[in-house]
């Protein structure tokens, strides 16, 4: 499956100076999850789709799917074997889309399709994953394999437009007709929502509205398309790249101090969640928030014993009692998504995120 092309900012300067002026623009909600992808394998087809997505697949009628780079597997797996942030998603590619209708779209493009669509897992926003139902897939983009040029993105990510991509009105008729309505919510496949299909818009001056998943949640940001110019952009709400360093951490470049620098280079996700499982699985203690005062000074022995010759050669002060504080909040943060993530999905916490680069 062809990876999703990056979306630049507004402003960027691979943005077509007459961009907002085009007729055709529509306005559609951007969500805050994770990026997933899936395309059914259909036997007719077969020497249409690439060497991974035919390996993945577990005969004619597997819906194959993955994250952003990765092929993770296809719904007929066992959910053992799948990463627990997934787990909602295939739930959902099992009772939420109909592969019948899909099918019968294979056959009205003579090519199979790539389904693109948001995860719904707790990133930076909080929907109130555990507080409401929300669906599990959201869908915005379709493309036909036989549009497909390449499956190598440019040296520069935003060089590349979207250019094969089904228009927006038949991408969204798709979308819709290829869910099943009756699914229960949790397992459900719904189309992105369009906020405006009117065009005229100022990205300077633009309010992001509140999220239609939840009304008292704002939206991360937009995503603005033309077909015309076959491209899409973003417009995002500074206040959520403000959440999002709370989230994740900032930028080592944005850092001020030598602690801020240590903790934003080496004190990742991975590191973290690879010291829970420790804790959890061969230490054998419960799972929870409560974990947080022998977790975080164990991550920050391990950045020492792992990364001590790099650190010794930056050219930044550090001052190791300020390491602390910083790396406790980060842990929190990190406690906070897996524990949330894993009620969400019904998985085991340890499991989450631990198998995002399967192939």
């Amino acid at each position: 499956m062809k990876v999703y092309p990056k979306i630049p900012r507004y402003d960027h300067p691979v943005v077509p100076d007459d961009f907002f002026d085009a007729d055709d623009l529509v306005v559609v909600e951007k969500f805050d999850g994770s990026a997933f992808r899936f395309t059914l394998y259909d036997e007719r087809y077969a020497d249409a789709y690439p060497e991974t997505v035919a390996e993945a697949a577990d005969g004619d009628g597997s819906l194959v799917f993955g994250t952003r780079r990765s092929i993770m597997g296809c719904h007929r797996d066992s959910l053992s074997e799948i990463d627990g942030a997934l787990h909602r998603a295939v739930r959902c590619l099992r009772d939420g889309v109909d592969t019948d209708t899909l099918r019968r779209v294979h056959d009205e493009y003579a090519s199979p399709l790539v389904v693109y669509a948001e995860n719904l897992i707790y990133s930076t926003l909080d929907y109130g994953y555990t507080d409401r139902d929300l669906p599990a897939l959201v869908g915005f983009d379709v493309l036909p394999y036989d549009r497909i040029e390449t499956y190598t993105p440019p040296g520069n990510p935003y060089a590349e437009t979207f250019a094969g991509f089904l228009n927006t009105p038949t991408t969204w008729r798709i979308l819709d007709r290829i869910r099943h309505e009756d699914a229960a919510i949790e397992h459900a496949f719904v189309p992105a929502t369009i906020l405006d299909d009117h065009g005229l818009i100022d990205p300077d001056t633009y309010e992001v509205p509140q999220s239609s998943l939840a009304d008292d949640v704002h939206a991360e940001g937009v995503v603005v398309r033309s077909d015309t110019h076959e491209r899409r952009v973003k417009i995002v709400r500074e206040a959520f790249h403000e959440l999002n360093r709370e989230q994740f951490g900032q930028n080592p470049e944005e850092a001020e101090t030598g602690a801020e620098y240590l903790v934003a280079t080496y004190c990742t996700p991975a590191r973290i969640r690879k010291e829970v499982r420790t804790v959890v699985v061969e230490d054998g203690r419960e799972f929870g928030r409560h974990l947080i005062d022998d977790l975080y000074p164990r991550v920050v022995e391990d950045i020492w014993a792992e990364n001590y010759p790099e650190i010794m050669r930056l050219d930044r002060a550090i001052v190791p009692g300020e390491v602390y504080p910083l790396a406790a909040k980060r842990c929190a943060a990190e406690l906070q998504k897996m524990e949330t993530n894993a009620e969400l999905n019904d998985a085991d916490p340890t499991t989450i995120w631990q198998h995002l680069t399967k192939r």
